[in-house]
């Protein structure tokens, strides 16, 4: 019954903006499938030219094996997310493949992570989060990555929610998201505060001197007495 499905398939057309993951940019994708059943990364967005963003509101599975609504796909300034929500994608009659009410991937800086709401592979739940890399696998239907991540050469890390394998032909990743590298110099800045002490121009003595200055430990001056009569009456 799967092949069948299968070869009933159509390639639906990438969306503008796709990047290769260890490029150097951040990029993002709801929802792609590889093998007999094509989807091409949609809706597909990166930073190589600035803050990108695109949303779909709903995708129908090549094949009407199912829909997915509320696709949203944003890169720029250092982070990537991807999300999906009220997903519900089948194998024909009487096989439920995923579903979830929300499926999201999150990556900033070169650290990454995933979440998914209400989700079930067949009648399996899956966790609402988990550590990178958990696999589960249901016999007879798939084999899933859950919060997949993978590091690429140039430091960037993917990240994706939910891999799907069907049988060894069919792959289906939902909620994508690759970003470079954080900076290492947390943002501070590289200026130097000046140490040099403030000079007091004041003269409350009224004299014609420019009055004292600090010294350069920044200590005030030791005070230097002043001869003065003083009249006493009574």
């Amino acid at each position: 019954m799967l092949s069948a499905v299968l070869a009933a398939g159509a390639l639906l057309v990438p969306s503008a903006g796709a990047a290769t993951a260890g490029d150097g940019t951040n990029s993002a994708f709801a929802i792609s499938g590889k093998g007999l059943l094509a989807i091409a990364p949609t809706p597909s967005v990166n930073d190589k030219e600035g803050f990108s963003q695109e949303s779909l509101a709903v995708l129908t599975v090549p094949g009407g094996l199912g829909t997915v609504k509320a696709l949203n796909a944003q890169a720029g300034a250092g982070q990537a997310q991807a999300s999906v929500a009220d997903v519900a994608v089948t194998l024909g009659p009487g096989a439920p493949l995923l579903s979830a009410s929300a499926i999201e991937a999150d990556c900033k800086d070169g650290k990454a992570t995933s979440s998914v709401a209400k989700a079930k592979i067949g009648t399996v739940p899956l966790d609402v989060a988990v550590p990178p890399n958990t696999g589960i696998e249901v016999p007879g239907l798939a084999s899933v990555m859950l919060n997949k991540q993978v590091k690429h050469s140039d430091g960037s890390v993917t990240v994706t929610a939910i891999s799907i394998s069907v049988d060894g032909v069919q792959k289906l990743d939902i909620a994508s998201a690759t970003c470079a590298p954080g900076d290492d110099n947390g943002g501070g800045g590289s200026e130097t505060p000046s140490t040099t002490p403030a000079t007091s121009t004041s003269n409350s003595g009224g004299g014609s001197g420019s009055g004292d200055s600090a010294l350069p430990n920044g200590k005030a001056p030791t005070p230097k007495p002043v001869k003065a009569h003083l009249d006493v009456t009574g």
